[in-house]
């Protein structure tokens, strides 16, 4: 990680807090003008600082600030605080269509075109640059008439990505030597514009179901990210169902730091693997049309609801950490392809680490040995008993070989036959049907397996016991 990051002590459950409070707008309104907190579900209370919303470009961003608490219990604006978080609310299709949908959705993330590039907007002459324009202007003959005559102007603005990213600069500056840790949060095409601006300005991020937009980034910086170097910072939780999060069409390659699935991807694979294959829509047109219905359908209307900021989508443990929204103990790790515990995927600040969590993950992998170990004598009991079975199989036909139905068959018409139809032999040269071969090899693999994992579990043993020599060397082999 970057020696530049800040990393803030605020739990998975907070951001995904100040996520839903960005879309509430009356209510942040409110808070704004009455000066109230807005309390948490862990037990902080968060100030309204500075609302950022724009109806040309869509922008719709809230900055929160970390209450202090008073010696009788209150809770008080800081002037120096712990942390600010800059929430950005996600697509909203009812009020913003063309400036969420077409412009940022459509144009920036999906096209990838340039968040930075600017654009001009008329606006009367004596207004405020923050205030409400006439429109874009597209040098009609209509508006270069209003412009004419004295009464209008032209001011220049980017998209609303470009513009959030210039908001959390903003924020960041204003805190410039202070102890305050800045950070980003938001749901969507919201998350996609706190993930970017973070990246810019190497602050931490957690988004929840957002789009990746890596590619909107300098290629130079596409690099770092790809390197990894934010890996530690930023992050992306997402439920691998949601096509938005994970991808609209192929699965996305990376967010711009650690991806967590809110439970195992593997099923979602299979059917992201039917719902791209022409044979089952009837050919590639058929395909198109049924992915596009189909993200329609889960993002706007939410049938099934994949993408929504809710409980179906994301759940916490006890201490703010996300955790499977199957029930599943692990969560998955999207960069390192690995279920982890909550606590690792969500872990944050310079140890990653704790004592406990590295005992709970060599229990998991003893327990993992365990299962292997039972799969082993499985397979070994299960080709001993197949042996055994061909064996009394062949004796019984030997003993009616001559009698009966089988008065013409020979000895030797049974043994020809079974080696017909066998697929390997053993050493005395005895039938097998099985490739004698892939059961070595089968058996090989996991005895190998089992011995990998003991490996691993003495080293978390003893990283358990000498936690601090050791913290590191870990933090490191999860690449967190």
């Amino acid at each position: 990680m970057s020696d530049k990051i800040k990393v803030p002590k605020i739990t998975d459950k907070t951001y995904y807090t100040l996520s839903q409070e960005s879309y509430n707008r009356d209510r942040l309104d409110s808070k704004l003008k009455t000066g109230k907190p807005i309390q948490t579900d862990q037990k902080t209370y968060w100030f309204v600082e500075k609302i950022k919303r724009d109806h040309d470009t869509g922008l719709d961003a809230v900055v929160f600030s970390q209450g202090k608490k008073t010696e009788g219990g209150k809770w008080v604006k800081s002037d120096n605080p712990k942390n600010v978080v800059v929430a950005f609310a996600g697509t909203d299709p009812k009020s913003q269509f063309f400036q969420d949908v077409v412009d940022a959705d459509g144009g920036n993330v999906v096209m990838g075109l340039d968040p930075k590039k600017k654009s001009q907007y008329i606006i009367e002459k004596d207004a405020k640059d923050t205030s409400k324009t006439i429109g874009k202007y597209n040098a009609t003959p209509s508006q270069d008439a209003m412009l004419s005559t004295g009464k209008y102007k032209l001011i220049t603005k980017t998209s609303q990505i470009g513009q959030a990213d210039d908001l959390v600069r903003e924020v960041k500056q204003k805190y410039k030597g202070t102890s305050t840790v800045i950070s980003t949060t938001g749901h969507s095409l919201g998350g996609a514009e706190a993930e970017y601006s973070a990246v810019n300005n190497d602050i931490c991020a957690v988004a929840f179901n957002n789009p990746s937009v890596v590619k909107l980034h300098a290629e130079e910086k596409q690099k770092e990210i790809r390197s990894g170097k934010y890996d530690s910072s930023v992050k992306a939780i997402v439920n691998p169902d949601d096509m938005t999060g994970s991808g609209w069409w192929d699965e996305y390659e990376r967010h711009a730091g650690r991806t967590i699935y809110t439970k195992d991807p593997s099923t979602s694979r299979v059917e992201r693997q039917i719902r791209l294959d022409p044979k089952y829509n009837g050919g590639i047109f058929g395909t198109v049309f049924n992915v596009a219905v189909d993200y329609i359908a889960t993002t706007a209307m939410g049938m099934p609801d994949t993408h929504g900021l809710n409980k179906g989508n994301f759940t916490f443990d006890e201490n703010g950490n996300v955790q499977n929204i199957e029930g599943d103990e692990l969560v998955y790790d999207k960069n390192l392809k690995a279920m982890l515990p909550p606590e690792v995927a969500s872990g944050s600040g310079a140890i990653k680490v704790t004592p406990e969590v590295a005992k709970q993950l060599a229990q998991k992998v003893n327990a993992m040995i365990n299962d292997l170990r039972t799969m082993k004598r499985e397979a070994e009991n299960a080709y001993q008993e197949h042996d055994a079975e061909i064996n009394d199989l062949k004796h019984d036909t030997y003993r009616q070989v001559g009698h009966g139905l089988y008065d013409k068959l020979t000895l030797e018409d049974v043994n020809n036959t079974l080696k017909n139809l066998a697929q390997s032999f053993d050493k005395k040269g005895n039938p097998l049907f099985y490739d004698v071969h892939a059961e070595k090899a089968y058996i090989a693999s996991l005895q190998n397996t089992i011995s990998d994992l003991e490996d691993i579990s003495r080293h978390l043993a003893q990283i358990a016991k000498d936690f601090k020599s050791k913290d590191k060397m870990l933090a490191n082999w999860l690449k967190l």
